[in-house]
């Protein structure tokens, strides 16, 4: 059987460990041992592996896949489910691991509606393994035939990636939306206008904005902002009812990262705007939205 490292034993670590468990001998790595019984060395564990998944926040990719470069095969397939922006380069996943891993080092990002209580529930879960090596697709979709899990292919690590940022930033907005009770009227309109702006937001950052329509898109977004047990949703929700984000998540990490990368043309995404005006400049969330629901003037 493969040999398969986590970095990172978290909810979706874990999860996504529990999933392939018949089909691989995994070792499990966490900055703190409690969350991984029996850890092995990174020095013992990487030169073993034939897929690493790095499930750890964006903001510590490049410092995780640092430790361990030196000791890679060539072949080792290194797959990130991290789903942001680095806030200090504004770097996307693919991005990073481009730079930080060896040259043609087999790697690529895992988008898609993956929750990780649902896996862990058995329930169905989609992935998006996005590379620009198909065979490297091939290596990671043997660890879930016959999974609860459909894995799918994109050739585009780079949309996928972007795809990943904004579905976390829309699913904010959803859940302030629900926060603040809206009905399902108004969820629906936001959830339209969410999906029109991040492949808006795709396409002006040189992505290819059908993919917002797939699985790593779309299908991704309406899971994250529909589940009770998404970070993100939770978040909106507790920014409604408080004003401010006091809970971490991607999301509300990616809002002005992404501002940033529009280099002035963010003022055509409302619902963006919006968020960054509730998350950055502390406006209150009911009066923003209810301006967002305004009829626009007629001239």
């Amino acid at each position: 059987m493969p040999q398969v490292l986590f970095i990172g034993a978290g909810e979706i670590g874990t999860a996504l460990a529990h999933v392939i468990n018949d089909r691989a001998n995994i070792d499990l790595w966490d900055k703190d041992p409690a969350q991984a019984p029996n850890m092995k060395p990174l020095e013992e564990s990487v030169p073993l592996a034939d897929v690493i998944f790095l499930c750890v926040p964006s903001w510590v990719m490049s410092k995780v896949v640092a430790k361990f470069t030196h000791l890679l095969r060539p072949s080792t397939v290194i797959v990130s489910l991290a789903k942001g922006i680095e806030l200090e380069t504004f770097k996307t996943m693919d991005a990073i691991l481009a730079e930080a891993l060896p040259p043609n080092q087999p790697c690529g990002v895992l988008g898609g509606p993956l929750l990780a209580e649902e896996l862990t529930n058995k329930l169905p879960g989609i992935g998006v393994f996005a590379s620009t090596s198909a065979s490297a697709y091939t290596e990671v979709a043997k660890l879930f035939s016959g999974s609860n899990v459909r894995l799918e292919y994109a050739a585009d690590p780079h949309t996928v990636a972007l795809a990943a940022v904004l579905k976390n930033v829309y699913a904010v907005g959803l859940g302030v939306a629900e926060g603040l009770g809206w009905g399902w009227n108004g969820k629906g309109w936001l959830a339209a206008q969410a999906l029109q702006e991040m492949t808006g937001i795709v396409e002006a950052l040189g992505g290819n904005g059908a993919i917002i329509a797939s699985s790593a898109g779309a299908g991704d977004f309406l899971a994250t902002a529909m589940s009770p047990d998404s970070r993100n949703r939770t978040t909106g929700q507790e920014i409604a009812q408080t004003g401010a984000c006091q809970t971490p998540s991607e999301g509300c990490r990616s809002v002005a990262s992404v501002i940033t990368m529009l280099h002035g043309n963010a003022k055509q995404f409302p619902v963006l705007i919006a968020l960054d005006n509730i998350i950055n400049q502390h406006a209150k969330p009911g009066t923003v939205f209810q301006d967002l629901l305004a009829t626009p003037e007629v001239k």
